[in-house]
């Protein structure tokens, strides 16, 4: 069974992309606080668990609230 794909969900850096509505300023925080502000490291640990962006970002609806007096 090599076609295993072993998914953490206790994954704290997935948590918080998947939460981020800044996907761009989320990196740039997630690398400091867990990759010593390596870019880099972040992108390389990204790619190794198949973290795929254009998911994330489709199911972030921007809505407007209203404030009515």
């Amino acid at each position: 069974m090599n076609n295993v794909i072993n998914i953490n969900f206790n994954d704290s850096v997935i948590n918080e992309l998947n939460e981020a509505v800044d996907i761009i300023s989320s990196k740039k925080t997630i690398a400091y606080k867990y990759f010593n502000g390596c870019s880099i490291a972040l992108e390389n640990y990204l790619t190794n668990v198949n973290f795929n962006e254009e998911i994330v970002n489709e199911y972030h609806e921007v809505t407007q609230l209203e404030l009515f007096s």
